[in-house]
Formats: C-alpha cells, sequence, structure tokens
C-alpha cells in the first residue's frame, strides 16, 4: 500500500478547496462553460499535469464555436477506466444572485454539489497521482465535460472519441456508489380546445380543463403501475390560455417521469396514453397530443461484476462504506453503459440540494473524495 500512501500524502486540502472555490467563482451554465473550465485547465497546468481540448462540433448554442471538453490520459492506453465530471450547472435562479460563501465546513453556492466538487476532487487525484511518481500499469482517462445540464452533447462528442470498460461519473450521490441507475422520460404535452366567451364556457371546450384532467390521471395512473414505488413523476410546467374573457382553447405542460431500472420506454408511452384516453372521456371536445423529447433507459449493473472490484477495493482502502445505490436521477451514464461500458455515479454533494436555491456541499466531504478517487487509481490502474 506504499503507492497509495504516497498518493494521498501529496493531495492538498488547500489547494482543493481554492480550486473548487474558484470554480464555483465562474458562472458557468450549460453553453457558457468555458469560464469555469479555464480555472480547471489553470490548476492542471499549474500541477504539471498533461491536458488537451476536445472541441465539440457546432451545437447551435450562443458560444457553440469556443465549447471544448478537457481530457487527461495517463498511463497505457486504450484506459481502463475513466473518470467524467460535468463542469456546467443550470441556470441562476430568476434574477437571485446564489451567492457564494463559506460556512465552516460547508460552501455554498450554485454548481457547489451539482458538481463541481466532483470536478474539484478527480483534478486534485490526478494532480496528486502526478506528484507522487507513482506509475499507471493501466490506463486513466479523465474527462471534464460540457452541457451535461441539457442533452448532454459534451459526453456524446467523448464517446464518439474514447470510453472504457469502467467508467466513475461524479454526480452528487454522499460518496455512496450507485451501481444501477433510472432511466428519463421527457414529454410535451399539448391540448387543443375552442375558444369561446368567458361567460358562456358550455359553448366552448377548455384546453386548460382537459390538460389538467390529463396530468392528474398520469399522476393517478402512475401510482397504479406495477412499479409505482419507485416511479417519480413532475410535472415541470405548464402555459398557455387566452386572453380576458375567453375560454383557452391551447395549453402545453412538460412532465419529467424517473423509472426504476427495468422499466422500459413502452411502459411509459403506454402510461401516457391511458391517461390521454382518461382525460378524453370527460373532455371529449378538445385534442390531446403527446410528443416524447427525450428518452434515456435505465440500466442495472450485476452486484457482483468482475469490473467494480476494484471499487470496492478502494472504498475499503479509502475508509469510505461500500454500500451499492440506485442513482434516481438523470445523468451521461446511461450513455456510456449504451456504449459498453460499466458506469458507477458516486460523488461528493447530496442530490436533494442540486438545482435549488441553497445548494452546498461539505468540505470534508470532497476532500474524502479526492482521497477515494485516488484509490479507485490506484485499484484499478496501479496494482
Amino acid at each position: 500500500m506504499s503507492d497509495l500512501k504516497q498518493i494521498f500524502d501529496h493531495i492538498d486540502e488547500e489547494r482543493l478547496v481554492r480550486l473548487l472555490t474558484e470554480s464555483v467563482e465562474q458562472y458557468s451554465p450549460s453553453f457558457a462553460e468555458e469560464p469555469a473550465m479555464e480555472v480547471f485547465a489553470e490548476r492542471l497546468a499549474e500541477c504539471g499535469v498533461r491536458y488537451m481540448r476536445q472541441p465539440l462540433p457546432e451545437s447551435g448554442g450562443p458560444v457553440a464555436d469556443v465549447r471544448a471538453n478537457l481530457i487527461i490520459e495517463l498511463g497505457p492506453q486504450p484506459a481502463a477506466m475513466m473518470w467524467v465530471g460535468h463542469v456546467d450547472t443550470v441556470p441562476l435562479i430568476g434574477d437571485e444572485e446564489q451567492t457564494i460563501h463559506r460556512e465552516g465546513d460547508v460552501l455554498h453556492g450554485l454548481g457547489t454539489a451539482d458538481m463541481k466538487s466532483g470536478c474539484a476532487a478527480m483534478v486534485e487525484a490526478v494532480a496528486a497521482l502526478v506528484a507522487s511518481g507513482v506509475v499507471l500499469k493501466r490506463g486513466l482517462t479523465v474527462a471534464l465535460v460540457v452541457g451535461e445540464e441539457e442533452y448532454g452533447d459534451g459526453s456524446e462528442a467523448l464517446l464518439e472519441w474514447r470510453t472504457a470498460p469502467l467508467t466513475v461519473i461524479g454526480e452528487p450521490t454522499g460518496l455512496v456508489p450507485c451501481v444501477d441507475h433510472y432511466g428519463y422520460y421527457e414529454c410535451l404535452l399539448t391540448a387543443h380546445g375552442t375558444r369561446a366567451h368567458a361567460a358562456l364556457p358550455e359553448m366552448g371546450a377548455s384546453a386548460i380543463h382537459a390538460m389538467l384532467e390529463w396530468m392528474q390521471q398520469i399522476l393517478e395512473l402512475g401510482r397504479k403501475t406495477s412499479f409505482a414505488a419507485n416511479l417519480t413523476i413532475n410535472p415541470r410546467e405548464i402555459r398557455g390560455g387566452a386572453g380576458l374573457f375567453m375560454v383557452a382553447e391551447e395549453c402545453e405542460a412538460a412532465i419529467d417521469i424517473h423509472t426504476p431500472p427495468g422499466v422500459g420506454k413502452d411502459a411509459v408511452d403506454q402510461l401516457i396514453e391511458a391517461a390521454r384516453n382518461a382525460a378524453l372521456d370527460t373532455h371529449p371536445r378538445c385534442r390531446l397530443e403527446n410528443d416524447n423529447r427525450y428518452w434515456a433507459s435505465g440500466y442495472a449493473n450485476a452486484f457482483d461484476h468482475p469490473l467494480l472490484d476494484p471499487l470496492r477495493q478502494a472504498f475499503e482502502a479509502a475508509g469510505t462504506p461500500w454500500t451499492p445505490e440506485a442513482f434516481r436521477s438523470h445523468s451521461d451514464g446511461s450513455m456510456f453503459h449504451h456504449k459498453g461500458s460499466v458506469p458507477v455515479i458516486c460523488g461528493p454533494g447530496r442530490l436533494e440540494v442540486a438545482h435549488t436555491r441553497h445548494e452546498h456541499v461539505s468540505i470534508t466531504e470532497t476532500v474524502q473524495a479526492a482521497r477515494l478517487y485516488a484509490a479507485m487509481i490506484y485499484e484499478a490502474c496501479v496494482v
């Protein structure tokens, strides 16, 4: 274990906290990631870690011509293990300023948990590895990617160029290893009715009433499915209507559905259609349409998969419990699984504070993440 101790000894908590803080200070929503990416690139250069940039093809974003992933390749290639972290965040909530500040062990700010702490821990683990002089017997690839908070164009570009048998993605899990992953279904619902004077609603057909009924039926039928205990349905947005004193003739709604591993797209399609038919029973004069905008399948890795052995050993070496769970949100993990990799989601921070006004991360947990990632390098690429 002397090699692992050498790597541990080169983990610099102060340097890690400074990197995390500086990266969070850079506002980097999807399609505007470059300021934060530059922070990570500068730190790697300071630590003598070589990296390359992978420009993305034109993707229609306002600064698409300068967007690029950051890639580190160490040891013999192709890599045995790949780490992936995204540097983009969701936009600020409204016009509020989510000011970065520290309270004891906790750093507050947009992107702290999701997932600049994971990215910073990865970079620190690599810097410690290089400083230790430990030689890798098998290759490691580290990819800081763009666009995850949209539809994963950074990882999509990465996978056209590089992959690995084992992939670790540093999304916030509280350092719990998530070896299984939920599926994600995003749908746009549209209701078309008939305009009428508000004083005579019976002369028209309210698209809003029909939409409310459709969404209610989706929620109710979802609670009756065979997989209801692990199903999450989130009505994300509803909009439409008409001017003053009119019955609404148009209404749209967006709905997100997270499905447990093993539940396919067809099952969700059937749920949406059954709810549509139920809504039409009470609103026969309206037309209801749905459009599945995005589907990412879930997956379940075998508990005893041999590629998970180095991770189990790394958790033991880092003093972190190995208690596998399923990742209940969407991530780029499904893309890597589709390419034949075994993805594991594991990073500092809590999913429940991501995308909220009070997003934060524990400094202690972020340092522990760097130690855990260092142990993963040792077990997967050195031993």
